[in-house]
């Protein structure tokens, strides 16, 4: 059965076709309005012009033809099929996204959680070959997308994080470890990195002893904070009544304040062999998480048959050439019909006035 590589443009490239074609047939009409005009004025003008009409109609049709075969051949037409086996390999990342309403803080513009999903977006548009997996947490932890190599489908995940994923609010960082020990258990790895982009809050407290579990499966967490000295009040998703913005206040009614916390993020990655990053500047750190990826050791997730459709414009292209070269080939006038030169026709003429 014969397919198309570029299907998705099918309906485009099928009116430009049309389009061309039409255009020719235009014109293929207008050219024998004009001559059968001229012929009927000038007897003489009728033998030079109009020459053969079989030879003619047999070059419109090859043009014609010659139009469709150029937009098959755009279209990529394939069938047949190739079988080949394919090694699946590279390093799972797991990424922890903290999306908690301290994330919403603005002193990163334009706020915490914008700041860490792009530098997430920076991580996965960079990775070749690895598969990446997306947990949230906030008061609570799921895992949002699954580890895949599917890049698009995990950006689409990403896309659509945000405070309102978790309804459960607060920060629990040793739940969400917690999550993502039962990721890595389930998985039969040997390169195995986590990711975590927090502001360091944890108000469980619970998240030192959660990490050790790390340590021992061979996990290595790196922690990447983001955040500035002092902080910033955390928006509380309302508004006003006058327009402005309404931020989160305490049980005396205080505006709570939102810090960044290093010191327990430099501790999580120190008991894991990991590193403490920091992209509150720049995404310049970054860097050391893909290096580290690259050096890990990679691991084969097993081979797979893929059957692919065979490419075949090749035929398609030379039937194309051929008829182009047969339609200059083809002379539209015969010998006889060109009968004598236009100069002589010219002198006739003018010694019959």
């Amino acid at each position: 059965m014969i397919a198309f590589g570029n299907y998705t443009y099918i309906i485009y490239i099928g009116l430009a076709v049309l389009l061309t074609a039409g255009l020719f047939v235009f014109y293929i009409l207008w050219k024998r309005r004009i001559l059968k005009y001229l012929s009927g004025r000038n007897e003489d003008y009728g033998s030079m012009i109009i020459g053969s009409p079989r030879r003619r109609l047999l070059r419109e049709i090859i043009l014609l033809v010659s139009i469709l075969l150029f937009g098959l051949l755009i279209l990529r037409p394939q069938w047949g099929e190739n079988i080949r086996e394919v090694n699946s390999e590279g390093s799972d990342v797991l990424i922890a996204l903290d999306v908690s309403r301290s994330m919403l803080a603005r002193d990163i513009e334009p706020s915490r959680l914008d700041r860490a999903k792009d530098a997430i977006r920076w991580i996965a548009g960079s990775l070749k070959g690895d598969r990446i997996g997306l947990i949230l947490f906030a008061g609570d932890a799921f895992l949002q997308c699954p580890l895949t190599n599917d890049i698009g489908a995990f950006m689409m995940f990403l896309d659509a994080a945000g405070p309102d994923s978790i309804h459960r609010q607060g920060t629990d960082i040793g739940r969400m470890f917690a999550q993502a020990y039962r990721v890595f258990e389930k998985k039969r790895i040997t390169s195995k990195i986590m990711v975590l982009i927090t502001d360091g809050e944890d108000h469980e407290g619970a998240a030192i002893e959660a990490v050790q579990q790390f340590k021992e499966m061979g996990v290595s967490v790196y922690t990447v904070g983001v955040g500035r000295k002092g902080g910033d009040y955390i928006p509380a998703g309302e508004e006003e009544k006058s327009g402005g913005e309404v931020f989160k206040r305490d049980g005396s009614g205080k505006l709570v304040r939102s810090e960044k916390n290093p010191k327990l993020l430099k501790q999580l990655a120190g008991r894991t062999g990991g590193a403490y990053l920091d992209i509150s500047d720049s995404f310049a750190d970054l860097r050391f998480i893909l290096q580290i990826v690259e050096d890990q050791h990679r691991n084969k997730y097993g081979s797979r048959v893929i059957k692919e459709r065979k490419e075949r414009f090749a035929p398609v292209a030379i039937a194309l050439v051929i008829l182009l070269a047969l339609e200059l080939m083809i002379p539209e006038r015969t010998a006889q019909s060109r009968g004598p030169s236009l100069l002589k026709r010219l002198i006739r003429r003018f010694r019959r006035t």
